[in-house]
């Protein structure tokens, strides 16, 4: 029981209903926006070295929020069906501290792959557009404002390089994470 409580629960900020995405990867592509078209995708959306082509889907465009550089899109189509999903708040935590996310038990429809943001990235995010988690809708789903999407945990750096000994080996050989 205690691990449910751990952490704090992330609230939807916004109504929204979820679809799948179905995303190609073009990735090398000299013409991705040719590629996009002959593939039947009406979006192109590029990530660092490549770009995601995927259907019109309006729930990835029906909310915005502004910033010092104009209008932003809530949700950003991040590869493997999964989409970076800007939740509108900051979060100030420690260098040398991390935020763990979780998924929630009970949202059929919708991962939240596990997921650790450094004091660094929180950082940055917060000077831009606030922190982000990553969802990937599996089915149509329907999530409410208020309603807990997912849980983060405050860990300090040394819980993720912690090792124990296992005796049964030979040596009693270190194993870590």
């Amino acid at each position: 029981m205690m691990g449910k409580e751990l952490g704090w629960e992330v609230p939807s900020p916004v109504d929204v209903a979820f679809s799948p995405l179905d995303q190609i990867e073009l990735d090398g592509v000299t013409d991705p926006e040719a590629a996009g078209r002959a593939a039947n995708r009406t979006e192109l959306w590029q990530r660092e070295k490549s770009h995601l082509a995927v259907e019109k889907t309006s729930w990835l465009h029906l909310h915005q929020f502004s910033t010092a550089r104009g209008w932003e899109n809530m949700f950003l189509v991040n590869g493997a069906g999964s989409v970076e999903w800007r939740l509108g708040w900051a979060a100030e935590i420690p260098r040398g501290y991390f935020l763990l996310v979780l998924p929630l038990e009970g949202i059929a429809g919708l991962e939240v792959p596990v997921g650790i943001l450094s004091s660094t990235v929180l950082t940055r995010a917060s000077q831009e557009h606030g922190v982000s988690i990553a969802v990937r809708p599996t089915a149509p789903v329907n999530v409410r404002r208020g309603q807990p999407i997912a849980r983060v945990v405050l860990l300090h750096a040394d819980s993720l390089q912690a090792r124990g000994l296992n005796d049964d080996l030979a040596g009693a050989a270190s194993v870590s994470d």
